[in-house]
């Protein structure tokens, strides 16, 4: 896994093991590629960040700030190496459950991406995740939440978001939302 654009392009990312599916280089070109105009000076936050690879990717293309979080230290460890590998700034990693972090959380992003583990049958934290009723607070009026999950799941219903875009690359599917108006 590597850095596609910006100042880091071509730097190798170390993946923790175990803990991480992380998005391919195919799909986070083509997310980046649609998000491009909203990353220059963007806050961002990278949920569910494994590796760190979205949050870092827009952190390389000009994001002002990126807050990584993951409830698994062993992935917190291995996003700040990968912040130090690649020489990127602003960045802060925490390592907390995504749902108790966001409880918590005051300040609104632009770019909020979400790539949690695929639904097991039991559990589908996309879905839950979509569910949740504080959007409003989280991201930014002209912001956009991206979701990563399997293609094959349904898509999650949102009172307060509004999907814009919805795309499969094999296996995973990206949804877009931006906050309804």
């Amino acid at each position: 896994m590597r850095i596609i654009a910006g100042k880091a392009k071509g730097r190798s990312l170390k993946v923790p093991k175990d803990v991480s599916r992380p998005t391919t280089d195919r799909v986070r070109e083509s997310v980046f590629g649609q998000l491009s105009e909203f990353l220059p000076e963007a806050r961002v936050l990278d949920l569910f960040a494994g590796s760190g690879g979205l949050g870092l990717e827009a952190l390389s293309r000009g994001a002002n700030s990126c807050v990584f979080v993951d409830q698994h230290r062993g992935a917190c460890r291995v996003i700040e190496q990968n912040l130090q590998k690649t020489d990127l700034k602003n960045g802060r990693v925490i390592a907390q459950d995504v749902i108790s972090f966001l409880k918590s959380e005051q300040e609104p992003y632009d770019l909020i991406f979400a790539d949690p583990p695929y639904a097991d049958g039991l559990k589908d934290l996309a879905a839950e995740l979509v569910a949740l009723d504080a959007w409003k607070r989280w991201l930014s009026p002209e912001g956009y939440f991206i979701v990563e999950r399997e293609s094959t799941g349904e898509i999650p219903p949102a009172d307060c978001l509004e999907l814009v875009r919805k795309k499969d690359y094999g296996r995973s599917r990206i949804l877009i939302y931006q906050l309804k108006e």
